[in-house]
């Protein structure tokens, strides 16, 4: 029973905070500030690779920052459009969060898939729709 009790008070915990983390980076973007949106990155160079790590969003600027060495020597291609959302596959699933939504975007160096969780999604999209019309 205390093990019950343990249980959910740290779930519920981790949801608050997770729940004030994304409200404090909804108030910096809507402020202009720069924010950093965790993602994953599936990138042309580096095929069936998901590369875990951010995406720095500000008013005129997006630009890829990696979690891992295997992520450094990848930036994010000129011309990047939105092309379609998607859930992942099953497949998908195993490697990345089955939550999360997928932004298949084009580019000039091919398709560039950007894993991102719901509730940060919009940044994303509103970053890649300002890069679209530049």
């Amino acid at each position: 029973m205390i093990e019950l009790v343990v249980v959910l008070i740290t779930g519920g915990l981790t949801a608050w905070l997770l729940r004030r983390k994304v409200k404090r980076r909804a108030g910096s973007a809507s402020q202009g500030n720069v924010i950093k949106v965790p993602c994953l990155l599936r990138h042309p160079s580096l095929e069936g690779r998901w590369l875990r790590g951010r995406m720095a969003i500000g008013p005129s600027t997006m630009a890829w920052e990696p979690r891992t060495k295997a992520g450094t020597a990848v930036s994010l291609p000129a011309g990047l459009q939105q092309v379609s959302l998607r859930s992942p596959s099953l497949r998908e699933a195993m490697k990345i969060n089955g939550g999360s939504t997928i932004v298949e975007c084009a580019s000039s160096e091919g398709a560039v898939l950007i894993a991102v969780m719901p509730n940060e999604l919009g940044h994303v999209l509103t970053a890649l729709s300002r890069i679209g019309t530049e």
